[in-house]
């Protein structure tokens, strides 16, 4: 899994509030679009409230494990002589929490890719749970492989978008598209956090600029009602 230790030490508090904003960005895009179920029982913005929520409850959890660590690196002088039962259990209890985050986070983005694949067979969903479930239990002795199988993910729900832009010509789906590409390319950089402390902060950076984005569209539909993407 990807420590706090991953990056450099000035940006361990920054990094938190970048996941926490996250969170934010994710749960009201969740409640905005089961706000629009409840007004016109679309089934498709049901779908995203749910996919989104996935995504929000995931970064809940990412932020659990961050944040015991934070608390052990720079607030806990006495780590230094903590039990071995203490660091025991510190390490089940992050190992947890990252496991729920890469495993929510990744039924977000499959049911945000299968929103947009049209009607799958059953051994089509079959395989694709397997993947999901085969990339998180590898996650915690492999972060990357979270990280690239959310790329993978990403890159199709981006396609979808980018192609979609391209037939309707609509603002808020070129915004879409741009955002979960920005996000996207944050993975790269994560897949390679182990190379350098910079390539970890370069990746929070890019994917709040992905998440930025998606509060702007958020908040433009608010503002201005339900446009078409």
């Amino acid at each position: 899994m990807i420590y706090l230790k991953h990056t450099l030490d000035w940006f361990q508090f920054p990094s938190l509030v970048i996941d926490l904003f996250s969170f934010i960005v994710l749960f009201l895009i969740g409640l905005v679009s089961l706000k629009y179920y409840k007004l016109n029982k679309n089934k498709k913005s049901l779908y995203l409230s749910i996919s989104f929520s996935f995504i929000a409850l995931s970064f809940l959890f990412k932020l659990l494990t961050n944040v015991a660590m934070f608390y052990d690196d720079l607030i806990n002088p006495q780590i230094g002589i903590q039990t071995l039962q203490i660091i025991r259990e510190y390490n089940i209890f992050s190992n947890l929490t990252f496991t729920i985050f890469a495993f929510f986070n990744l039924i977000g983005l499959y049911l945000l890719y299968k929103l947009y694949q049209g009607k799958q067979t059953s051994s089509n969903i079959f395989l694709m749970s397997y993947f999901i479930l085969i990339s998180t239990y590898f996650s915690n002795s492999n972060y990357y492989i979270f990280h690239l199988t959310s790329l993978i993910f990403l890159i199709s729900i981006s396609a979808f978008y980018w192609k979609k832009y391209s037939e309707n010509l609509f603002i808020n789906t070129k915004l879409l598209a741009l955002s979960f590409s920005i996000i996207a390319a944050s993975q790269l950089f994560f897949i390679f956090t182990t190379f350098g402390k910079l390539l970890y902060l370069t990746g929070e950076i890019i994917q709040l600029g992905g998440y930025a984005l998606l509060l702007l569209i958020i908040t433009h539909i608010q503002k201005n009602g339900k446009k078409k993407i």
